[in-house]
């Protein structure tokens, strides 16, 4: 009996101390004008595709970056992250590929000093302990463990798309979870859990770091080959229906900066981290993707006037590249 609470307390003990190192890093998720998508393949879905929906992700890294699910960002019009501490900050997309169902968000400077969770990618073995911490249905920071069931799952989730090199877990994953952290009895991430089967119980995938790593360096590479920059990073961000009637903007979005790089156009245009960027040359802006569009079709020497809110204010700059 002894050697069995023993056994037990063991068990007990390094879950919570997985828990404990990794939880602070965890991060709520939420979307703002998501479509609803359809069942992924034959009866696989992610947990979190519907309006306004929700999911988990986890800092690893000092610049404020998050890794979760590129399914629980898809179609959202804003995004923003909710710290374990209640914190609420507004996020942007760095970078998605839904080919391994991942993206890495970016929260802005001003998050500076967040807790960060370590990325570990040397091999699994089956039956090895895993916890998972995340956010099901809503309820922050839960924790639930199990074991490696087996490695190099593949899974269908949409025609002509699976994935593959898939950790597949016993550990119970719920809808909220998706994004979240899959860690090793060190809390360290080991998977980011993506997906169930909803007709198969105890039965959940994690798209293992070393697959995450491999996406994290195509975009970087993606954005090193980025031509012409403004020198910012943003999010698409709800406009106040009463400020865009007063200044007759025909769009319900612009995009809110949430970095503006020292030395940069912007920066010496004079733009400013919580402006929120209207049009360029007159054309609007709605979306992060209609500033690259309009930088790629040509940037004249003279360069491009930017029109922003600043506060309920709407300024104009001019902005040479």
């Amino acid at each position: 009996m002894t050697t069995e609470r023993q056994a037990l307390d063991a068990y007990s003990q390094a879950v919570s101390s997985a828990a404990e190192r990794v939880g602070p890093a965890v991060v709520r998720v939420e979307t703002a004008g998501a479509k609803q998508a359809t069942a992924r393949g034959r009866g696989q879905r992610p947990n979190d595709e519907r309006p306004g929906g929700q999911g988990s992700g986890v800092i690893f890294d000092s610049a404020g970056r998050v890794l979760t699910n590129e399914h629980v960002v898809r179609g959202g019009r804003s995004l923003k992250v909710v710290l374990p501490d209640g914190r609420t900050l507004p996020a942007a997309v760095e970078g998605a590929d839904p080919r391994v169902d991942l993206a890495v968000l970016r929260v802005p400077d001003a998050a500076h000093s967040l807790p960060v969770a370590e990325l570990y990618a040397a091999p699994l073995k089956v039956g090895q302990l895993v916890v998972a911490v995340g956010n099901p249905f809503g309820l922050n920071w839960t924790v639930t463990a199990g074991v490696v069931s087996a490695l190099g799952r593949r899974l269908p989730v949409s025609p002509g798309v699976e994935l593959t090199d898939l950790i597949q877990t016993d550990v119970p994953i719920n809808p909220g979870n998706s994004g979240g952290p899959l860690v090793d009895a060190q809390g360290r991430v080991v998977g980011i859990t993506t997906a169930i089967m909803p007709y198969a119980r105890g039965l959940g995938f994690a798209v293992p770091v070393s697959t995450a790593l491999a996406a994290m360096a195509r975009f970087r590479e993606a954005r090193s080959q980025d031509g012409h920059r403004l020198g910012v990073s943003g999010m698409t961000y709800l406009l106040d229906e009463r400020i865009a009637r007063e200044h007759q903007l025909s769009q319900s979005s612009g995009v809110l900066l949430l970095e503006v790089l020292s030395g940069s156009p912007a920066a010496r245009a004079s733009l400013r981290v919580q402006d929120v960027i209207v049009s360029i040359d007159g054309k609007p802006v709605a979306a992060a993707a209609d500033i690259s569009k309009l930088i790629r079709d040509g940037a004249p020497a003279g360069g491009l006037e930017v029109t922003f809110l600043r506060g309920s204010r709407l300024g104009k700059t001019k902005v040479v590249l």
